[in-house]
């Protein structure tokens, strides 16, 4: 469906209805927004995961200290 069709509905709605349409349409944006947030998150298990390859890596010694990372960061967008 296009645009052009919607907006053709809507203005065939009696004014009385706007209010209503309006309503619907800040829902869905809403729930559209939901959706796209819930993508964002990850499951428990995903997050377990990635704690464990932090841990791991802290216990192999395969980090840097914050002000390298930092120096290091700097270096390569400066």
């Amino acid at each position: 469906m296009s645009y052009e069709t919607v907006m053709e509905q809507i203005k065939a709605l009696p004014e009385e209805c706007l209010d209503d349409a309006s309503k619907y349409i800040d829902f869905l944006l809403y729930q559209y927004g939901l959706n796209k947030m819930n993508s964002l998150m990850e499951t428990e298990e995903e997050f377990n995961k990635k704690m464990q390859k932090g841990y791991d890596d802290k216990a192999q010694g395969r980090v840097k200290p914050l002000k390298e990372a930092f120096s290091d960061i700097k270096k390569r967008f400066a």
